[in-house]
């Protein structure tokens, strides 16, 4: 039966390989940006140039995406008829897709610069940060940076900002280490030009810094919180940005522009050189395996951490429970509606942002506490569905043996209760597996996120994704097996027959 399975999956795979390497050539282009006012445009969530696109283009229809890489993915796949982002990223973009390409002169530009909290540690740290960029500037530094990161290539190094002596203590900077030149990854390190700028500022005023990776939305989110002491990514200043945090002098101009397919490009390698040219890059290129591996056991770590304390709770809350009535009992049930109303990537935010806004938690505990409060919640109500499936007068039977409430629910209720639960709970442990996906939105960098890190380094979906995909399924797979190894203790018609009766004299 798992054969048939694996067989399924493998011919799947298959089917989406020949599909997703497919080429896509032959699909109109544009050459000048009044031919896109009426046409599909896409656009980044979170940045700038959402309201400078409309301003330009008011009939055209617009896409939202979480990153570039899902926004040049669109672009490729031809869901959009355009995109619009700094001219750095399109250039990156370039690199990897030949096809896109920009036309037009800029629609925009506009000044990037670090994120502080409007608060007294937000100013004094502002302050310091302007007192070194004007350094820097009259140095040479900032050209030199500038000349260093724009042009960079995979040896490109950076001064190594872990060995930073902690002499006034540590600073977090929140960046989305998707936004080549500015902040990104090679060799599973965060570098970049506005990456060494904070680094290099911090070994002059005596900070050690540490970096928390994080979606471009949740930058400013993590500064605002006092999750972090500041926050950069290529991001731009302006007016709305500036009522909710404050921004360093500008560090960099960005120049916004458009990017099309041009249907002139054609691919020239052959099928199979193309399947073996994505394979190294996204997995021996700057050896991201190992970056897959690592997410790997994040995303393990997480799921079983989060399985064992979320059985645990939800047991001890409905054995409480059971014997309780009143305020104990609606307590329960009021946060049990709460957490299960919620969706889990709102509950992890609420959790990261406010309720541990301004405490030094890491964001993997807070991620493991929200999937704990999910799980238990789950567990409660499959405990209390099976023990409703057990005959009361089990029960009465326990009690007339001398068997005391706890006994009884113990060694009588709860085994027969298993029986009847233990398929949704093999259910909820997937579910779980899977959920774990949105942990990226809390800074978490578990399988899914790694993908994207790595997207956004070759600017190509399919392996990546596909890799993904895969891992899900092999978890999944995984700890099903284990579940199913309980399953055959509990459920008495797939137990060996010999070991029920043990113990039983047949002659009596």
């Amino acid at each position: 039966m798992r054969s048939i399975y694996l067989r399924k999956i493998v011919f799947f795979l298959l089917v989406l390989i020949l599909f997703g390497c497919s080429a896509n050539n032959g699909v109109s282009s544009y050459t000048d940006l009044e031919e896109l006012k009426d046409k599909r445009i896409g656009v980044m969530t979170g940045t700038i140039y959402d309201a400078i696109v409309k301003k330009r283009f008011p009939e055209a229809e617009y896409h939202y995406f979480n990153t570039v890489t899902d926004l040049s993915s669109a672009l490729l796949s031809h869901k959009v008829d355009a995109i619009i982002e700094d001219e750095n990223l399109l250039n990156e973009i370039h690199r990897s897709n030949p096809e896109i390409v920009m036309i037009g002169d800029p629609v925009s530009s506009v000044y990037i610069g670090f994120a502080y909290g409007k608060n007294e540690k937000g100013n004094t740290l502002r302050k310091q940060m302007n007192e070194f960029l004007a350094k820097a500037k009259n140095d040479g530094l900032l050209d030199q940076l500038e000349e260093k990161w724009v042009n960079y290539n995979t040896d490109t190094e950076m001064i190594d900002y872990s060995l930073s002596e902690a002499v006034n203590g540590t600073l977090i900077l929140a960046t989305d280490s998707t936004a080549p030149p500015f902040s990104f990854i090679i060799n599973g390190k965060i570098v970049g030009y506005e990456i060494e700028i904070a680094a290099l500022f911090c070994e002059e005023y005596g900070y050690r810094l540490e970096i928390v990776n994080t979606n471009f939305s949740g930058i400013i989110s993590g500064v605002q919180s006092g999750k972090s002491d500041f926050g950069v990514g290529g991001m731009g200043i302006t007016q709305e940005r500036s009522k909710n945090v404050d921004f360093s002098d500008p560090t960099f101009t960005v120049y916004g522009k458009m990017a099309v397919l041009d249907k002139g490009v054609k691919e020239n390698n052959s099928f199979f050189k193309k399947i073996l040219d994505s394979l190294q890059r996204t997995f021996v290129v700057e050896n991201r395996w190992i970056m897959f591996v690592k997410g790997i056991m994040t995303t393990l770590m997480i799921t079983i951490l989060s399985l064992v304390l979320g059985t645990l709770l939800g047991f001890l809350v409905y054995t409480r429970a059971r014997r309780s009535k009143g305020l104990f009992v609606r307590i329960v049930k009021f946060f049990n509606w709460l957490i299960k109303g919620l969706p889990m990537v709102v509950l992890l935010m609420i959790l990261y942002y406010i309720i541990f806004g301004r405490v030094s938690i890491q964001s993997f505990y807070v991620a493991v506490l929200g999937f704990t409060l999910t799980f238990a919640c789950s567990m409660y109500g499959m405990l209390e569905t099976g023990e409703k499936a057990v005959d009361k007068g089990q029960s009465e039977a326990a009690f007339t043996l001398g068997y005391t409430p706890g006994e009884t629910f113990n060694k009588i209720i709860l085994p027969q209760a298993a029986y009847h639960f233990l398929p949704s709970y093999k259910a909820e442990i997937i579910s779980l597996i899977k959920a774990t996906a949105v942990v990226g939105y809390i800074a978490v960098e578990d399988v899914t996120k790694v993908g994207d890190i790595i997207r956004s380094r070759t600017y190509e979906a399919f392996f990546p994704l596909i890799m993904i995909a895969i891992m899900y399924f092999v978890m999944a797979e995984l700890l099903s097996a284990i579940v199913n190894r309980l399953d055959l203790k509990i459920d008495p018609n797939k137990r060996d027959v010999t070991k029920i009766m043990e113990g039983i004299d047949h002659d009596d």
